[in-house]
């Protein structure tokens, strides 16, 4: 109650009318307060269900990946006792990547954790949860975030010495077949963990790419449907080295072992399907400063790296393997359309990302390519 009122009813000598007056104040002060209350908000956890709902065209590691890193942030914000979208704070940002430093030394895990939560911060930005300074808080470069191993292209003279090293320190093993298959197939690591030993046709030069998800392997493009146009199966036909790598590695490393499905897989350990994490280990192994001694590279190590625990800084990421095998092929001379089946990519984003040749140089090839149908 306000001084002004509290001064008109002590002039007021009828205490029906005073009684009246505080009613209907009361009952005002009651309606103003409901309006200035918060709406009540959807928790974290719910949006998180909801993002993820919307995100069932994404492959199950994606997905996974979602699981570990944005349920990590949610969890981070409810011990700060943070469970709305109103309640994010910078600061708890801040905080949020304190407690990343502490518990990892990798920037490609931070970058990974950040990444993620940074996307389902700008997702709920667009619907009106979060002001957008949030998400902007997460970028890579204010980070200062520099994961060692990289992600361009891996060139065709690094690849050679690379392959040609492994050939003659380890060859057959796991490591050497793995990086000859990468390297020449232009494999995703997916699609090289999900093959198996009856995948292998040596006679034909080949492997075969197909999708089991009902037995734990699963292609990027993969589809539920026979003959999907995009469905990731299809034969990869392989150079002669490649296939002698792999069968060496089949005869003298690979353990006889099924997986929990009973199938053989090509790539195994003692335990059964090699892991992708144990895949990926093999390449940033075999592209460390070990191996990967190419006068061409412009990133030094000083060799006291351990790529068994860290990745040497001039290790490359698997799909930096993919994507220089695309574009060696494509310098040499494949046709962007058999490049497109051959890599399971589309022809637009070949031309986009991967195809090296200049426009002039494009002009010239369609113009032979006319030429040669008239």
């Amino acid at each position: 109650m306000n001084k002004q009122l509290e001064q008109i009813l002590a002039r007021i000598n009828d205490p029906v009318a005073i009684r009246k007056v505080l009613e209907i104040t009361q009952g005002s002060d009651q309606s103003k307060g409901q309006r200035l209350e918060k709406p009540n908000q959807e928790s974290l956890v719910t949006l998180y269900e909801r993002f993820l709902s919307r995100r069932q065209d994404r492959s199950p590691s994606t997905r996974a990946q979602y699981k570990r890193t944005i349920l990590d942030f949610i969890e981070f914000s409810e011990s700060n006792e943070v469970a709305e979208p109103s309640e994010l704070s910078i600061h708890l940002l801040d905080s949020y990547v304190d407690s990343l430093q502490e518990r990892y030394n990798s920037d490609a895990t931070i970058l990974t954790y950040t990444k993620n939560v940074r996307g389902w911060l700008r997702w709920l930005t667009k619907r009106g949860y979060c002001d957008e300074s949030l998400y902007r808080i997460l970028d890579k470069d204010d980070l200062g975030l520099s994961p060692k191993a990289r992600d361009e292209a891996l060139s065709t003279r690094e690849a050679e010495l690379i392959l040609e090293q492994l050939r003659n320190q380890r060859r057959g093993t796991l490591k050497h077949a793995l990086i000859e298959l990468l390297w020449n197939a232009g494999l995703r690591i997916g699609g090289a963990r999900s093959l198996d030993i009856r995948d292998f046709v040596p006679e034909e030069n080949e492997i075969r790419l197909r999708h089991r998800p009902t037995t734990g392997t699963r292609l990027k493009n993969g589809s539920e449907t026979k003959d999907h146009v995009g469905n990731g199966e299809r034969n990869v036909a392989l150079k002669e080295c490649v296939v002698n790598a792999i069968e060496i590695y089949i005869e003298l490393e690979r353990p006889d072992v099924t997986d929990e499905f009973g199938r053989s897989p090509l790539f195994a350990t003692s335990q059964g399907r090699a892991a992708r994490s144990t895949l990926r280990r093999k390449v940033y192994e075999a592209t460390s400063c070990r191996w990967n001694t190419s006068p061409d590279s412009s990133v030094n190590c000083d060799g006291e790296c351990s790529a068994r625990s860290e990745v040497c800084p001039v290790s490359f990421y698997p799909h930096a393997i993919r994507r220089g095998a695309i574009v060696h092929h494509l310098s040499s001379g494949l046709r962007p359309d058999i490049a497109s089946e051959r890599f399971d990519v589309s022809v637009q984003t070949l031309r986009r990302h991967y195809d090296p040749r200049t426009e002039q140089k494009r002009k010239q090839d369609r113009s032979e390519y006319v030429r040669n149908c008239w």
